[in-house]
Protein backbone atom coordinates (compact mmCIF):
# COMPACT_ATOMS: atom_id res chain seq x y z
CA UNK A 1 0.00 0.00 0.00
CA UNK A 2 1.31 3.58 -0.99
CA UNK A 3 1.27 5.69 1.99
CA UNK A 4 2.70 8.75 0.99
CA UNK A 5 0.87 11.49 1.28
CA UNK A 6 1.07 15.08 0.38
CA UNK A 7 1.68 18.24 2.04
CA UNK A 8 -1.65 18.44 3.07
CA UNK A 9 -2.71 22.19 5.00
CA UNK A 10 -4.67 19.93 8.23
CA UNK A 11 -8.27 21.53 7.64
CA UNK A 12 -8.83 21.27 11.48
CA UNK A 13 -6.01 23.60 12.08
CA UNK A 14 -6.32 25.81 9.15
CA UNK A 15 -10.30 26.84 10.13
CA UNK A 16 -8.96 27.35 13.71
CA UNK A 17 -6.35 29.75 12.55
CA UNK A 18 -8.69 31.80 10.51
CA UNK A 19 -11.35 32.14 13.49
CA UNK A 20 -8.32 33.33 15.75
CA UNK A 21 -6.71 35.43 13.16
CA UNK A 22 -10.49 36.77 12.09
CA UNK A 23 -11.38 37.72 15.75
CA UNK A 24 -7.81 39.65 16.07
CA UNK A 25 -8.47 41.70 12.75
CA UNK A 26 -11.82 42.65 14.48
CA UNK A 27 -10.23 43.63 17.72
CA UNK A 28 -7.66 45.38 15.90
CA UNK A 29 -10.61 47.64 14.00
CA UNK A 30 -11.86 48.37 17.80
CA UNK A 31 -8.64 49.69 18.92
CA UNK A 32 -8.51 51.77 16.29
CA UNK A 33 -11.78 53.27 17.64
CA UNK A 34 -10.28 54.08 21.31
CA UNK A 35 -6.63 54.96 20.39
CA UNK A 36 -6.33 58.30 18.13
CA UNK A 37 -4.27 58.21 14.73
CA UNK A 38 -0.99 60.39 14.82
CA UNK A 39 2.55 60.44 13.67
CA UNK A 40 5.99 60.76 13.99
CA UNK A 41 8.02 63.06 11.68
CA UNK A 42 10.39 60.42 9.41
CA UNK A 43 14.11 60.99 8.50
CA UNK A 44 15.73 59.76 5.93
CA UNK A 45 19.57 58.19 6.04
CA UNK A 46 22.22 58.85 3.59
CA UNK A 47 21.62 54.82 2.62
CA UNK A 48 18.12 55.41 2.02
CA UNK A 49 16.95 54.13 5.59
CA UNK A 50 14.33 55.54 7.46
CA UNK A 51 13.96 56.07 10.82
CA UNK A 52 11.06 58.37 13.26
CA UNK A 53 12.47 61.37 14.79
CA UNK A 54 12.43 61.79 18.86
CA UNK A 55 9.74 64.51 20.36
CA UNK A 56 8.10 64.93 16.79
CA UNK A 57 4.94 63.18 17.90
CA UNK A 58 1.83 64.89 16.97
CA UNK A 59 -2.06 63.70 16.53
CA UNK A 60 -3.51 63.85 12.85
CA UNK A 61 -7.26 63.37 13.29
CA UNK A 62 -9.96 62.04 16.16
CA UNK A 63 -10.84 58.71 17.01
CA UNK A 64 -13.50 56.52 15.29
CA UNK A 65 -12.67 57.87 11.94
CA UNK A 66 -11.79 55.17 10.23
CA UNK A 67 -14.15 53.17 8.21
CA UNK A 68 -15.46 49.83 9.26
CA UNK A 69 -14.88 47.93 5.94
CA UNK A 70 -11.63 48.06 6.70
CA UNK A 71 -11.94 45.12 8.09
CA UNK A 72 -12.90 43.33 4.95
CA UNK A 73 -10.42 45.90 2.65
CA UNK A 74 -6.89 45.44 4.93
CA UNK A 75 -6.80 41.65 3.49
CA UNK A 76 -6.16 42.92 -0.25
CA UNK A 77 -4.23 45.77 1.30
CA UNK A 78 -1.43 43.37 2.87
CA UNK A 79 -0.51 42.86 -0.50
CA UNK A 80 0.45 46.87 -0.86
CA UNK A 81 0.65 48.41 2.47
CA UNK A 82 1.03 51.98 1.72
CA UNK A 83 0.78 51.63 -2.17
CA UNK A 84 3.81 49.48 -2.08
CA UNK A 85 3.93 45.73 -3.26
CA UNK A 86 5.07 43.72 -0.31
CA UNK A 87 7.49 41.78 -2.40
CA UNK A 88 8.40 40.18 0.99
CA UNK A 89 4.86 38.56 1.54
CA UNK A 90 4.34 37.45 -2.04
CA UNK A 91 8.02 35.74 -1.84
CA UNK A 92 7.01 33.67 1.01
CA UNK A 93 3.62 32.61 -0.57
CA UNK A 94 5.50 31.48 -3.71
CA UNK A 95 7.87 29.78 -1.47
CA UNK A 96 5.47 28.00 0.52
CA UNK A 97 3.78 26.65 -2.78
CA UNK A 98 7.28 25.63 -3.86
CA UNK A 99 7.91 23.55 -0.88
CA UNK A 100 4.47 22.24 -0.65
CA UNK A 101 5.23 20.66 -4.09
CA UNK A 102 8.25 19.75 -4.01
CA UNK A 103 7.84 17.96 -0.32
CA UNK A 104 5.23 15.76 -2.33
CA UNK A 105 7.12 14.96 -4.67
CA UNK A 106 10.27 13.53 -2.45
CA UNK A 107 7.35 11.80 -0.77
CA UNK A 108 5.38 10.17 -3.21
CA UNK A 109 8.59 9.03 -4.67
CA UNK A 110 9.55 7.46 -1.51
CA UNK A 111 13.29 9.37 -1.18
CA UNK A 112 12.01 11.69 2.02
CA UNK A 113 10.91 8.65 4.02
CA UNK A 114 14.29 6.69 2.58
CA UNK A 115 16.47 9.81 3.66
CA UNK A 116 14.70 10.04 6.92
CA UNK A 117 15.20 5.99 8.03
CA UNK A 118 18.87 6.88 6.72
CA UNK A 119 18.84 9.13 9.64
CA UNK A 120 17.08 6.87 11.96
CA UNK A 121 18.85 3.93 11.41
CA UNK A 122 22.42 5.56 12.79
CA UNK A 123 20.24 7.38 15.74
CA UNK A 124 18.19 4.30 17.03
CA UNK A 125 20.15 3.84 19.73
CA UNK A 126 21.14 7.53 20.48
CA UNK A 127 17.77 9.34 20.09
CA UNK A 128 19.12 11.58 22.99
CA UNK A 129 21.97 12.48 21.93
CA UNK A 130 20.13 13.68 18.41
CA UNK A 131 17.75 15.75 20.14
CA UNK A 132 20.62 17.56 21.53
CA UNK A 133 22.46 17.69 18.02
CA UNK A 134 19.35 18.17 16.20
CA UNK A 135 17.81 20.97 18.43
CA UNK A 136 21.67 22.89 18.49
CA UNK A 137 21.71 23.02 14.98
CA UNK A 138 18.63 24.54 14.15
CA UNK A 139 19.55 27.57 17.66
CA UNK A 140 22.74 27.74 15.81
CA UNK A 141 21.23 28.58 12.63
CA UNK A 142 18.30 31.42 14.34
CA UNK A 143 21.02 32.84 16.50
CA UNK A 144 24.32 33.44 14.37
CA UNK A 145 21.95 33.39 10.73
CA UNK A 146 18.80 35.04 11.74
CA UNK A 147 17.05 32.08 10.29
CA UNK A 148 13.19 31.78 11.09
CA UNK A 149 10.81 31.42 7.97
CA UNK A 150 13.44 29.56 6.16
CA UNK A 151 13.70 26.24 7.85
CA UNK A 152 9.81 25.56 7.08
CA UNK A 153 11.32 22.92 4.40
CA UNK A 154 13.12 21.22 6.87
CA UNK A 155 10.22 21.23 9.53
CA UNK A 156 8.33 17.73 7.74
CA UNK A 157 11.57 16.07 7.65
CA UNK A 158 12.26 16.75 11.27
CA UNK A 159 8.99 15.79 12.17
CA UNK A 160 9.02 12.80 10.16
CA UNK A 161 11.76 11.64 12.13
CA UNK A 162 10.26 12.82 15.32
CA UNK A 163 7.79 9.94 14.56
CA UNK A 164 10.23 7.00 13.42
CA UNK A 165 11.69 7.16 16.62
CA UNK A 166 9.06 7.28 18.99
CA UNK A 167 7.92 10.51 19.40
CA UNK A 168 5.21 12.74 18.06
CA UNK A 169 4.82 16.02 15.80
CA UNK A 170 4.94 18.39 18.78
CA UNK A 171 8.25 17.08 19.79
CA UNK A 172 9.03 17.38 15.63
CA UNK A 173 8.05 20.91 15.92
CA UNK A 174 10.15 21.35 19.48
CA UNK A 175 13.40 20.33 17.67
CA UNK A 176 12.73 22.05 14.71
CA UNK A 177 10.67 25.49 14.72
CA UNK A 178 10.83 25.94 18.75
CA UNK A 179 14.66 25.59 18.56
CA UNK A 180 15.12 27.77 15.69
CA UNK A 181 12.92 30.41 17.43
CA UNK A 182 14.57 30.56 20.22
CA UNK A 183 18.10 30.62 18.96
CA UNK A 184 16.66 33.91 16.76
CA UNK A 185 16.06 35.59 20.05
CA UNK A 186 18.70 34.02 21.77
CA UNK A 187 21.02 36.21 19.41
CA UNK A 188 24.83 36.12 19.57
CA UNK A 189 25.43 36.91 15.64
CA UNK A 190 21.94 37.48 14.53
CA UNK A 191 22.25 40.24 11.60
CA UNK A 192 18.34 41.08 11.68
CA UNK A 193 17.96 41.48 14.93
CA UNK A 194 21.54 42.85 16.67
CA UNK A 195 23.61 43.61 13.83
CA UNK A 196 20.46 46.04 12.48
CA UNK A 197 20.02 47.25 15.80
CA UNK A 198 23.50 47.75 17.32
CA UNK A 199 23.35 49.92 13.76
CA UNK A 200 20.32 52.25 14.31
CA UNK A 201 21.52 52.68 17.89
CA UNK A 202 25.11 53.79 17.17
CA UNK A 203 26.85 50.94 19.08
CA UNK A 204 30.08 48.82 17.52
CA UNK A 205 28.67 46.10 14.95
CA UNK A 206 28.38 42.75 17.81
CA UNK A 207 29.93 44.32 20.67
CA UNK A 208 28.79 43.14 23.64
CA UNK A 209 28.63 39.53 22.62
CA UNK A 210 29.97 37.55 26.03
CA UNK A 211 26.81 38.43 27.75
CA UNK A 212 24.82 36.94 24.58
CA UNK A 213 27.22 33.57 24.74
CA UNK A 214 26.01 33.37 28.11
CA UNK A 215 22.58 33.75 27.17
CA UNK A 216 22.48 31.20 24.44
CA UNK A 217 24.25 28.58 26.54
CA UNK A 218 20.84 29.15 29.46
CA UNK A 219 18.05 29.17 26.57
CA UNK A 220 20.12 26.18 25.19
CA UNK A 221 20.29 24.10 28.27
CA UNK A 222 16.67 25.08 29.12
CA UNK A 223 14.93 23.91 25.72
CA UNK A 224 17.09 20.73 25.95
CA UNK A 225 15.63 19.75 29.41
CA UNK A 226 11.93 20.99 28.16
CA UNK A 227 12.40 18.44 24.89
CA UNK A 228 14.30 15.82 26.61
CA UNK A 229 11.60 15.62 29.63
CA UNK A 230 8.79 15.26 26.87
CA UNK A 231 10.85 12.59 24.93
CA UNK A 232 11.26 10.64 27.74
CA UNK A 233 7.82 11.01 28.67
CA UNK A 234 6.96 9.81 25.42
CA UNK A 235 8.79 6.47 25.82
CA UNK A 236 7.75 5.29 28.90
CA UNK A 237 3.94 6.41 27.68
CA UNK A 238 3.37 6.92 23.71
CA UNK A 239 -0.52 8.08 24.34
CA UNK A 240 0.82 10.39 26.62
CA UNK A 241 0.90 12.50 23.58
CA UNK A 242 -0.90 15.90 23.39
CA UNK A 243 -1.71 14.91 19.62
CA UNK A 244 -1.64 11.39 20.08
CA UNK A 245 -5.23 10.74 18.05
CA UNK A 246 -3.73 13.60 15.69
CA UNK A 247 -1.07 12.03 14.74
CA UNK A 248 -2.30 8.42 13.98
CA UNK A 249 -2.38 8.09 10.16
CA UNK A 250 0.65 10.22 9.95
CA UNK A 251 2.46 7.76 12.64
CA UNK A 252 1.38 5.18 10.84
CA UNK A 253 3.73 5.86 7.69
CA UNK A 254 6.52 7.16 9.44
CA UNK A 255 6.58 4.81 12.96
CA UNK A 256 8.70 1.50 12.05
CA UNK A 257 10.42 -1.33 13.67
CA UNK A 258 14.25 -1.56 13.74
CA UNK A 259 14.37 -3.82 11.65
CA UNK A 260 11.76 -1.70 9.31
CA UNK A 261 14.02 1.22 9.71
CA UNK A 262 16.96 -0.63 8.57
CA UNK A 263 14.82 -2.11 5.11
CA UNK A 264 13.69 1.06 4.67
CA UNK A 265 17.20 2.97 4.77
CA UNK A 266 17.78 0.15 1.94
CA UNK A 267 16.18 2.75 -1.00
CA UNK A 268 18.52 3.37 -4.01
CA UNK A 269 21.74 4.87 -2.62
CA UNK A 270 21.44 7.76 -5.48
CA UNK A 271 18.67 9.59 -4.62
CA UNK A 272 19.14 9.45 -1.17
CA UNK A 273 22.88 11.10 -1.54
CA UNK A 274 21.54 13.19 -3.94
CA UNK A 275 19.50 14.41 -2.14
CA UNK A 276 21.31 14.35 1.26
CA UNK A 277 24.02 16.55 -0.48
CA UNK A 278 21.53 19.29 -1.67
CA UNK A 279 20.07 19.35 2.04
CA UNK A 280 23.79 19.97 3.45
CA UNK A 281 23.94 22.61 0.41
CA UNK A 282 21.07 23.99 2.15
CA UNK A 283 22.61 24.52 5.73
CA UNK A 284 25.51 26.07 4.32
CA UNK A 285 23.81 29.03 2.44
CA UNK A 286 21.45 29.52 5.64
CA UNK A 287 24.70 29.64 7.58
CA UNK A 288 26.54 32.07 5.14
CA UNK A 289 23.85 33.85 3.73
CA UNK A 290 24.15 36.72 6.00
CA UNK A 291 27.56 37.27 6.03
CA UNK A 292 28.07 37.09 2.30
CA UNK A 293 25.11 39.58 1.35
CA UNK A 294 22.41 36.88 0.11
CA UNK A 295 20.02 37.28 3.17
CA UNK A 296 17.65 39.09 0.96
CA UNK A 297 17.68 36.25 -1.56
CA UNK A 298 17.40 33.07 1.08
CA UNK A 299 14.27 31.88 0.25
CA UNK A 300 14.56 32.25 -3.41
CA UNK A 301 17.92 30.02 -3.02
CA UNK A 302 16.18 27.71 -0.96
CA UNK A 303 12.91 27.07 -3.12
CA UNK A 304 15.61 26.16 -5.71
CA UNK A 305 17.52 23.85 -3.93
CA UNK A 306 14.75 22.18 -2.81
CA UNK A 307 12.94 22.09 -6.31
CA UNK A 308 15.97 20.81 -7.76
CA UNK A 309 16.68 18.43 -5.22
CA UNK A 310 13.04 16.90 -5.63
CA UNK A 311 12.41 16.93 -9.06
CA UNK A 312 16.29 15.52 -9.65
CA UNK A 313 15.88 13.00 -6.60
CA UNK A 314 12.50 12.04 -8.06
CA UNK A 315 14.41 10.85 -11.29
CA UNK A 316 16.94 8.91 -10.30
CA UNK A 317 14.37 7.35 -8.32
CA UNK A 318 12.72 6.57 -11.23
CA UNK A 319 9.51 7.80 -10.15
CA UNK A 320 6.75 8.71 -12.85
CA UNK A 321 4.42 11.54 -13.16
CA UNK A 322 7.00 13.94 -11.80
CA UNK A 323 5.34 17.17 -13.03
CA UNK A 324 1.47 16.48 -11.89
CA UNK A 325 2.44 14.82 -8.77
CA UNK A 326 4.32 18.36 -7.60
CA UNK A 327 1.54 20.56 -9.02
CA UNK A 328 -0.79 18.05 -6.94
CA UNK A 329 1.35 18.94 -3.64
CA UNK A 330 1.32 22.84 -4.50
CA UNK A 331 -2.87 22.61 -5.01
CA UNK A 332 -2.60 20.60 -1.46
CA UNK A 333 -1.03 23.69 0.32
CA UNK A 334 -2.57 26.17 -1.49
CA UNK A 335 -5.33 27.23 0.70
CA UNK A 336 -2.89 27.79 4.05
CA UNK A 337 -1.20 30.68 1.96
CA UNK A 338 -4.51 32.31 2.59
CA UNK A 339 -3.51 32.65 6.83
CA UNK A 340 -0.37 35.23 5.67
CA UNK A 341 -2.34 38.21 4.19
CA UNK A 342 -4.92 37.66 7.33
CA UNK A 343 -2.04 37.62 9.63
CA UNK A 344 -0.68 40.56 7.58
CA UNK A 345 -4.36 41.89 7.57
CA UNK A 346 -3.69 43.04 11.83
CA UNK A 347 -0.73 44.73 11.05
CA UNK A 348 -2.00 46.79 7.90
CA UNK A 349 -5.23 48.12 10.16
CA UNK A 350 -2.79 49.53 12.72
CA UNK A 351 -0.39 51.03 10.59
CA UNK A 352 -3.23 52.13 7.69
CA UNK A 353 -5.15 53.57 10.45
CA UNK A 354 -2.28 55.73 11.58
CA UNK A 355 -2.38 54.92 15.51
CA UNK A 356 0.59 52.81 15.59
CA UNK A 357 3.13 56.00 16.57
CA UNK A 358 0.43 57.07 18.89
CA UNK A 359 1.29 53.45 20.17
CA UNK A 360 5.01 54.00 20.07
CA UNK A 361 3.91 57.30 21.81
CA UNK A 362 2.05 55.72 24.41
CA UNK A 363 5.09 53.06 24.91
CA UNK A 364 7.32 55.67 25.22
CA UNK A 365 6.11 57.90 27.32
CA UNK A 366 5.92 55.34 30.05
CA UNK A 367 9.74 55.70 30.75
CA UNK A 368 9.93 58.15 33.37
CA UNK A 369 12.33 59.27 36.03
CA UNK A 370 12.18 55.79 38.10
CA UNK A 371 14.49 53.06 38.50
CA UNK A 372 16.62 51.93 35.32
CA UNK A 373 15.13 48.53 35.94
CA UNK A 374 12.04 49.55 36.19
CA UNK A 375 11.95 51.61 33.23
CA UNK A 376 13.93 48.56 31.15
CA UNK A 377 11.55 46.47 32.03
CA UNK A 378 8.70 48.56 30.06
CA UNK A 379 11.07 48.77 27.54
CA UNK A 380 10.84 45.35 27.06
CA UNK A 381 7.03 45.12 27.60
CA UNK A 382 6.89 47.49 24.91
CA UNK A 383 8.43 45.16 22.74
CA UNK A 384 6.54 42.90 23.62
CA UNK A 385 3.14 44.56 22.89
CA UNK A 386 4.69 45.80 19.63
CA UNK A 387 6.16 42.32 18.28
CA UNK A 388 2.00 41.50 18.20
CA UNK A 389 1.57 43.95 15.70
CA UNK A 390 4.95 44.03 13.28
CA UNK A 391 6.43 41.14 13.49
CA UNK A 392 9.35 41.77 11.05
CA UNK A 393 12.27 42.40 13.01
CA UNK A 394 14.24 45.19 10.72
CA UNK A 395 10.93 47.02 10.42
CA UNK A 396 10.62 47.08 14.55
CA UNK A 397 14.04 48.46 14.65
CA UNK A 398 13.73 51.32 12.81
CA UNK A 399 10.49 52.15 14.29
CA UNK A 400 11.54 51.72 17.82
CA UNK A 401 15.10 52.10 18.97
CA UNK A 402 15.71 55.35 17.88
CA UNK A 403 12.89 56.67 19.99
CA UNK A 404 13.56 54.18 22.77
CA UNK A 405 17.83 54.60 22.78
CA UNK A 406 17.77 58.02 23.47
CA UNK A 407 14.64 58.81 25.65
CA UNK A 408 16.30 55.01 27.53
CA UNK A 409 20.08 56.87 28.11
CA UNK A 410 18.74 60.06 30.01
CA UNK A 411 17.63 57.51 32.81
CA UNK A 412 20.60 55.82 33.20
CA UNK A 413 20.24 52.83 30.76
CA UNK A 414 23.04 52.32 28.08
CA UNK A 415 22.41 51.48 24.57
CA UNK A 416 23.43 47.86 24.57
CA UNK A 417 20.89 46.99 27.38
CA UNK A 418 18.16 48.92 25.50
CA UNK A 419 19.43 47.00 22.44
CA UNK A 420 19.23 43.73 24.23
CA UNK A 421 15.69 44.45 25.34
CA UNK A 422 14.41 45.07 21.90
CA UNK A 423 16.14 41.75 21.30
CA UNK A 424 14.79 39.04 23.43
CA UNK A 425 10.94 41.24 23.06
CA UNK A 426 11.49 40.65 19.60
CA UNK A 427 12.19 37.02 19.17
CA UNK A 428 10.72 34.65 22.04
CA UNK A 429 6.97 35.19 21.54
CA UNK A 430 7.45 35.08 17.29
CA UNK A 431 6.67 31.18 17.92
CA UNK A 432 3.71 31.97 20.43
CA UNK A 433 1.73 34.94 18.65
CA UNK A 434 -1.40 33.95 15.83
CA UNK A 435 -0.52 37.30 14.20
CA UNK A 436 2.82 35.25 12.77
CA UNK A 437 1.94 33.66 9.80
CA UNK A 438 4.81 31.57 9.43
CA UNK A 439 4.54 30.08 12.62
CA UNK A 440 0.52 29.18 11.22
CA UNK A 441 1.92 27.89 7.73
CA UNK A 442 4.09 25.60 10.24
CA UNK A 443 1.06 24.53 12.24
CA UNK A 444 -0.53 23.84 9.51
CA UNK A 445 1.50 21.47 7.93
CA UNK A 446 1.31 19.10 10.83
CA UNK A 447 -1.86 17.98 13.12
CA UNK A 448 -1.26 20.30 15.60
CA UNK A 449 -3.93 23.18 16.08
CA UNK A 450 -2.63 26.28 17.42
CA UNK A 451 -4.24 26.12 20.83
CA UNK A 452 -2.48 22.82 21.57
CA UNK A 453 1.04 24.18 20.53
CA UNK A 454 -0.14 26.97 23.13
CA UNK A 455 -0.58 24.80 26.05
CA UNK A 456 2.29 23.03 25.00
CA UNK A 457 4.80 25.44 24.85
CA UNK A 458 3.67 28.22 26.86
CA UNK A 459 5.20 27.09 30.07
CA UNK A 460 8.76 26.82 28.48
CA UNK A 461 8.05 30.17 27.00
CA UNK A 462 6.82 31.47 30.63
CA UNK A 463 10.28 30.48 31.65
CA UNK A 464 11.91 32.38 29.32
CA UNK A 465 10.24 35.22 29.90
CA UNK A 466 10.93 35.01 33.74
CA UNK A 467 15.13 34.51 32.35
CA UNK A 468 14.90 37.35 29.82
CA UNK A 469 13.91 40.00 32.95
CA UNK A 470 16.64 38.19 35.08
CA UNK A 471 19.04 39.06 32.04
CA UNK A 472 17.94 42.65 31.64
CA UNK A 473 18.16 43.26 35.42
CA UNK A 474 21.78 42.09 35.47
CA UNK A 475 22.65 43.96 32.09
CA UNK A 476 21.22 47.38 33.49
CA UNK A 477 23.25 46.41 36.96
CA UNK A 478 26.38 46.06 35.30
CA UNK A 479 26.04 49.10 32.90
CA UNK A 480 26.17 46.60 30.12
Amino acid sequence: MDKSESLKINKRSLLTAVIIIAVLIVASYCLTLFVPPGEYDVAVAPDGSESIVPDSYKQIGETGNYPAYNIVLSLFKSFAPGGEINLTMIVIMLFILIIGGSFTLLDKAGVLRAVIAKIAARMMHRKYLLVVVVSFVFMFLGSFAGILEEIIPLIPLVIGLSYMLGWDSLMGLGMSLLSTSFGFAAAIYNPFTILLAQQVAGIPPYAGTWLRVVFFVVIYIVLIIFLLRYAKKLDANPMSSKVYAEDTARRAKYQLTPEQILEAAKFKKAPIVYVGIMLALMLVFLVAAPFVGAADYSMIVIALIFLLAAFIGAKLASYKGIVKTFFKGVSDIAPGILLIPMAMAVSTIIQDSSIMDTLLYYSSSAISNVSPFVNIIIIYAAVLVLEFFVAQASAKAFLILPLIVPLAALFGISGQTTVLAYTLGDGFLNVLYPTNAMLLIALGLTTVSYTKWFRFTIGVQLIIVVLSIGLLMLATGIGY
